[in-house]
């Protein structure tokens, strides 16, 4: 009833048989925690009828680390659709609410991913990912404020000022920030960090365990264990030099899923029998794309992986036995 007043005062007519089938989450690769933030947040989220808490989390941590795809294994396990607003300078409020469209000679309303996870957490949890939510401009976000708090709702100016409410229990939220020197991003000021409520920080898992984001790498692509450790170990020697406030050149890591594309690349060379397939893997995967518009990072990366890379095979066996010549020769001249 509410919906046909509002459409003799604005003549527009909505239509909300949404199927929120189509934003459910499958096949999604387990997230492997850094610091059990998953257990976490699903701890707050399992009690939050009886806490009376809502279930408002931010993510940050660099980029390519895990974030999104945190948020994404979360609404799997919560069998909850996931509604994504990316972050960008040029967002606005229509893009989150909805605007009117010309469909077929008519104009229509049409809601924005925010106006629908409200109207998708009247049915149960909806996980709605707030991606690089420090990339907006903060007069786009200010519509965010009564949706994210107990309120639950927002308000249609372009539907004669028409109030959707949901279920704040229900509105599964996860910011994301990129955290870094390197990226262009608006502060997120305290009533914005309040909305957002717990906050988790995330860093690449080969930093925390080297042989979790190996077992991660040997599971997902058709490389060996051994060989995903070295090539974990040579991108933490990129990441930390990214760390490294002294460092020239290098100010960006390796991300997660890039490390993945890199053994992928590097199983495929080899196959085709070219040389150094794990060195030219690395070059081709990771370091012409992600470093593309910094030379110099670009070729202090490559330098990291031909001291540790160069010559390596990448057969199982092959691996360990040239693991276990090269650790002579170190020890022959001295450095073990």
């Amino acid at each position: 009833m509410l919906d046909e007043q509002r459409n003799v005062i604005t003549g527009m007519p909505v239509d909300r048989e949404y199927d929120f089938e189509e934003y459910y989450q499958t096949d999604v690769p387990k997230y492997i925690q850094n610091d059990d933030e998953l257990d976490r947040m699903q701890a707050d989220i399992r009690m939050r009828k009886i806490t009376g808490k809502l279930p408002r989390f931010l993510l940050g941590g660099p980029t390519g680390c895990g974030k999104t795809h945190c948020a994404r294994y979360l609404a799997s396990r919560l069998d909850a659709p996931l509604i994504t607003i990316q972050g960008k300078y040029s967002l606005h409020e229509s893009d989150l609410l909805g605007s009117p469209a010309l469909v077929n000679d008519q104009t229509v309303w049409n809601d924005g991913p925010l106006t629908r996870a409200l109207l998708a957490s009247r049915e149960g949890p909806v996980v709605l990912l707030l991606d690089e939510v420090n990339r907006v401009r903060p007069e786009a976000k200010g519509v965010l404020f009564s949706a994210l708090d107990d309120r639950g709702c927002v308000e249609l100016d372009g539907r004669g000022g028409e109030t959707v409410q949901g279920d704040p229990q229900n509105l599964i939220v996860i910011a994301t920030v990129n955290e870094g020197s390197e990226y262009v991003t608006e502060r997120l000021d305290r009533a914005e960090r309040r909305r957002f409520g717990n906050k988790f920080s995330i860093t690449y898992l080969g930093l925390i365990d080297v042989e979790k984001e190996a077992r991660l790498v040997s599971d997902q692509t058709p490389i060996s264990l051994p060989l995903a450790i070295e090539i974990v170990k040579t991108a933490n020697d990129i990441r930390m030099q990214a760390r490294d406030e002294n460092s020239l050149a290098i100010n960006a890591g390796v991300p997660t899923a890039m490390v993945l594309s890199w053994a992928r690349s590097a199983f495929a060379y080899h196959d085709a029998g070219l040389d150094d397939p794990a060195v030219e893997a690395a070059r081709d995967a990771v370091l012409r794309p992600f470093y593309d518009e910094n030379r110099a990072a670009q070729e202090q990366a490559m330098q990291i992986v031909k001291d540790r890379l160069s010559g390596i095979p990448v057969g199982k066996d092959a691996v360990e036995s040239w693991l276990a010549d090269e650790r002579r020769i170190v020890k022959g001249n001295g450095y073990a």
